[in-house]
């Protein structure tokens, strides 16, 4: 290529290099077209008002608030068991008959030194008497009527003494028959007819099944917000779909020894009779209740130098709305706001690019 053509094409790419340079100026001066940003439903809520309360879970098994077991209080043979276990029984129902041979004879023999003891305080008083009478007309010295009288108070003292094993005595042939003290049912039984058993031994247990309690653990940390006569919803295994409403009754004043949970028991009403000792359970107790708020996503909540505030959706617009903070609900990620009429559209999605006068729509509204 000639010089002449090389400098004509430096020419041409100079021009034409100046022509889009212009496009381009003219291009970015135009303003670009501009409209509402469309938001999706997931993007905002609508304020409204409810219940809330902290949850705390807890479980642990069912166990009878009323239970009875009865040991035997004489050394005897069980000559009468008329239960079983699952029997239901009354109050005043006979649940153990011991043979009562021995214990009224005991009953008989202790009497009868009684009489004897009798006699002979009968005796010594009377010869108390006697050298009183005599010393009185110096004819018996102050020794011998000291010495009746020392053998007076000697036998009154024994007299005393047989009296108390009589009524311990009168007190085993009453233990020789147990009955029930309330209504319930027998849950165990270890022992059986015919058998001869020691002082103490067991017998039976006797549990009233109306009234029930679950043993359960709350955590250190929660257990400020814990309360008697908080409601407690039950979930009872074997009892799907089915809840069973309950109340704290006592809270232990210590932590279990090696955890960091306190004991709270509680109860439960069994009128259906349809819960058993033992069944397990697991429950939501509710703590620091707080009735018809308004509250919020976290996410909802934006921070300026003005200070707090949320964007709602006022006439496709957004809006800056001023708001004050309450009680905070970590484990449902909510917070409680005033300033917020109910039924108002909140934005509650995290964009942070958002500011107040943007316009917006809602996608399908």
């Amino acid at each position: 290529m000639t010089t002449k053509g090389i400098f004509r094409r430096a020419r041409w790419t100079a021009v034409l290099s100046a022509v889009l340079l212009s496009v381009s100026a003219v291009g970015a001066q135009q303003p670009k077209p501009e409209g509402p940003l469309e938001l999706a439903p997931v993007d905002v809520s609508k304020a409204v008002r409810q219940d809330i309360a902290t949850e705390v879970r807890i479980s642990g098994s069912l166990t009878p608030i009323r239970r009875s077991m009865l040991t035997s209080r004489v050394s005897s043979t069980i000559i009468e068991l008329p239960v079983q276990i699952g029997d239901v029984v009354k109050v005043g129902d006979l649940l153990v008959r011991f043979d009562t041979e021995a214990l009224t004879s005991a009953v008989t023999a202790r009497k009868a030194e009684i009489d004897a003891l009798d006699a002979q305080i009968q005796l010594a008083e009377s010869i108390l008497e006697r050298n009183t009478t005599l010393g009185e007309r110096g004819a018996a010295s102050e020794a011998t009527r000291l010495e009746a009288r020392a053998n007076v108070l000697n036998l009154r003292a024994q007299l005393r003494s047989k009296q108390a094993e009589v009524a311990d005595a009168e007190r085993s042939l009453a233990y020789a028959e147990l009955r029930a003290e309330f209504d319930g049912v027998v849950s165990t039984r270890p022992v059986a007819q015919g058998q001869t058993v020691p002082l103490n031994t067991e017998l039976m247990t006797i549990v009233d099944l109306s009234r029930m309690e679950v043993d359960a653990g709350v955590p250190t940390s929660r257990i400020p917000l814990v309360q008697l006569d908080q409601p407690v919803a039950l979930s009872v295994e074997g009892f799907a779909g089915r809840t069973f409403d309950g109340k704290v009754m006592r809270i232990s004043p210590t932590a279990v020894a090696g955890s960091r949970a306190v004991r709270v028991f509680v109860a439960i009403d069994n009128n259906e009779g349809l819960l058993r000792g033992g069944m397990f359970t697991t429950g939501i107790l509710q703590v620091d209740a707080h009735k018809g708020v308004i509250a919020l996503p976290v996410s909802a909540i934006r921070h300026d130098e003005q200070g707090t505030f949320i964007l709602k959706v006022n006439s496709n617009t957004l809006v800056r709305q001023p708001v004050m903070l309450g009680t905070s609900w970590t484990d449902r990620n909510l917070v409680q706001v005033s300033g917020v009429e109910e039924g108002e559209m909140i934005v509650t999605a995290p964009l942070p690019d958002l500011v107040a006068g943007t316009a917006v729509t809602i996608e399908g509204i």
